[in-house]
C-alpha cells in the first residue's frame, strides 16, 4: 500500500471531546510526510457546525481533508455502557458502512491520542491477509487476562490468545464489510452485555479472534502505562492517553504531558490548560505508584459494582417498558 492515495483515518466523538479531537487531528498533519494527504472521516453525534469548523480551523487544505458524518446513537442501542466511556467508542463499529464504499482500508484513531509519527507509515503496512492490524493491549494482554473475554470458551478463543487496543486499527474494510464484522461484533455485546469489562474492545476482540495481525507497541503506546513511560524518546510513537490521566483535564508534569500541550497551542484551543492542584497531583502519584498495585482488587470490586448497577439499571428499564 505504500504511497497508495491519500491516508484515511476515521475517529468518533461528541461535543465533550473536540478539544481532544482537535488536538489528534492537528498532530497527524503535523508529522504526516510532504508527500502525502490525510482524508478524515469523523463520525459525531451532535456536533453543530460551529463546534466543526473550530475543530478544523488551522488545518491545512492542502495536508488534509476533513468529512463529518453524523450517526444517530440508536444505531448502537442495547451495548453495554457503565462507567466513564461514552457511547461514541461504539461508533467504531459503524465505520465500513459509514465510509464510501469505495474505500478499502481505514486507520481508526480513538481522539485521545497524540500521534506523534508519520501515520503514513502505519498506513503503508502490509497486513499480509490479516483483517486488523493492531497493538497487543498492554494491560489486558490475553483473552484470560482480568477485563479479558469471560465467555471466550464459548467461541473457541484459546485462554493465551492475545488481545488488541481497540484505540488505533489499520482495517481491511472490504473484509470488514464482507464479513459482517459489525453485525457480530453488536451482536456478542448484546447478548454477553452482562459479562463486558471493555466495552466495544472485548466485541472486537471475539469477532476479530485469529484474524488481526500484532502491530509494533509504538503504534499503541500507553501512557499510563509504568513501562511503556519508561521507553523514553517519545518520537515515532502514538501515545495513548487511556485510563484517568487526560492531558486536557489534569495538569501533570510529564514529558508526554507537555508534549500534548505544544500540540494542543497549534489548535483554535490555543492557551486551555488543564486543571492542576491537589487533585491531578493525587490521581498522578496513585496512577503511577505501586500503591495502584496494591489497591487493584478495590478497583476491580468498583468497576464489578459499576457494571452491576449498569445491568441492574438496563433490567429495570426493561421490566418497566414491558
Amino acid at each position: 500500500m505504500k504511497g497508495a492515495g491519500p491516508v484515511v483515518i476515521a475517529c468518533g466523538t461528541d461535543s465533550n471531546y473536540l478539544l481532544p479531537l482537535a488536538v489528534m487531528l492537528r498532530s497527524v498533519v503535523d508529522n504526516l510526510a510532504g508527500d502525502r494527504h490525510v482524508e478524515a472521516f469523523i463520525l459525531h453525534s451532535d456536533v453543530s457546525a460551529a463546534e466543526r469548523a473550530r475543530v478544523t480551523s488551522g488545518l491545512p487544505a492542502d495536508r488534509c481533508t476533513v468529512h463529518w458524518l453524523s450517526v444517530d446513537e440508536s444505531e448502537v442501542a442495547g451495548v453495554p455502557l457503565w462507567g466513564r466511556m461514552p457511547v461514541t467508542t461504539y461508533f467504531k463499529l459503524l465505520i465500513a458502512d459509514r465510509l464510501p464504499a469505495a474505500i478499502e482500508r481505514a486507520i481508526w484513531l480513538d481522539c485521545d491520542l497524540l500521534v506523534n509519527c508519520d501515520v503514513a507509515q502505519l498506513w503503508d503496512l502490509d497486513l499480509h491477509g490479516s483483517l486488523l492490524g493492531a497493538a497487543q493491549d498492554r494491560l489486558v494482554p490475553f483473552a484470560s487476562s482480568r477485563g479479558g473475554i469471560q465467555s471466550r470458551s464459548t467461541f473457541g478463543i484459546p485462554d493465551d490468545a492475545k488481545y488488541f487496543n481497540a484505540g488505533v486499527m489499520l482495517i481491511d474494510l472490504e473484509r470488514w464489510r464482507a464479513m459482517g464484522i459489525a453485525e457480530q461484533t453488536l451482536a456478542y455485546l448484546r447478548a454477553h452485555w452482562k459479562s463486558v469489562a471493555f466495552w466495544d474492545q472485548e466485541g472486537l476482540n471475539v469477532a476479530l479472534a485469529g484474524k488481526w495481525k500484532e502491530l509494533s507497541p509504538r503504534w499503541n503506546r500507553n501512557v499510563s502505562v509504568p513501562g511503556d513511560r519508561a521507553v523514553g524518546n517519545l518520537d515515532g510513537c502514538i501515545l495513548h492517553f487511556a485510563g484517568r490521566l487526560k492531558p486536557w483535564l489534569y495538569k501533570i508534569r510529564d514529558p508526554e504531558f507537555s508534549l500534548y500541550l505544544s500540540y494542543l497551542d497549534r489548535t483554535s484551543f490555543n492557551g486551555s490548560r488543564p486543571a492542576g492542584g491537589v487533585r491531578a497531583t493525587a490521581i498522578s502519584l496513585y496512577e503511577r505508584s505501586g500503591i495502584r498495585s496494591l489497591l487493584h482488587p478495590l478497583e476491580n470490586l468498583l468497576a464489578d459494582l459499576a457494571r452491576k448497577s449498569f445491568r441492574e439499571t438496563t433490567l429495570n428499564t426493561a421490566s418497566q417498558a414491558q
